[in-house]
């Protein structure tokens, strides 16, 4: 060989071993990774269970309370949704001659309302036997 291929070979060699060296102390140990999926995993379920129960101590409050609206917004939440939808998908194929629209609401706001109605029905839900 030359001696420029002898030098570019160790030089490729040398640069090979230390990027592998490299590597080898980059790799991570199995057990702790499973060790910390499991943290994370307990973490996450810790995280939702704390958000669920304070969504329903919320809700155990406002039923408490002696002010009408404060326990009555989620059921006239509820009325207003089912009014928009029958009003749009039901009466409005029969009433439509007579000059009634149908009532746009955006996308986002539809996804506010589903959601609002979705979490109050699901944690009702788990109260009751």
């Amino acid at each position: 060989m030359t001696p420029i291929a002898d030098v570019v070979e160790g030089a490729v060699k040398g640069f090979v071993e230390n990027v592998g060296d490299i590597i080898s102390r980059f790799k991570a140990n199995p057990t702790t990774v499973v060790e910390t999926a499991a943290a994370l995993e307990k973490a996450s379920i810790d995280f939702q269970s704390a958000t669920v129960q304070a969504v329903n101590a919320t809700m155990q409050a406002e039923a408490k309370s002696e002010h009408w609206l404060q326990w009555s917004w989620r059921p006239i939440f509820g009325l207003t949704a089912c009014s928009i939808l029958i009003n749009n998908y039901i009466l409005l194929t029969y009433l439509k001659p007579l000059g009634i629209l149908p009532i746009i609401i955006p996308s986002e706001v539809w996804l506010m309302i589903m959601a609002v109605l979705g979490v109050a029905a699901w944690t009702r839900g788990r109260d009751k036997p």
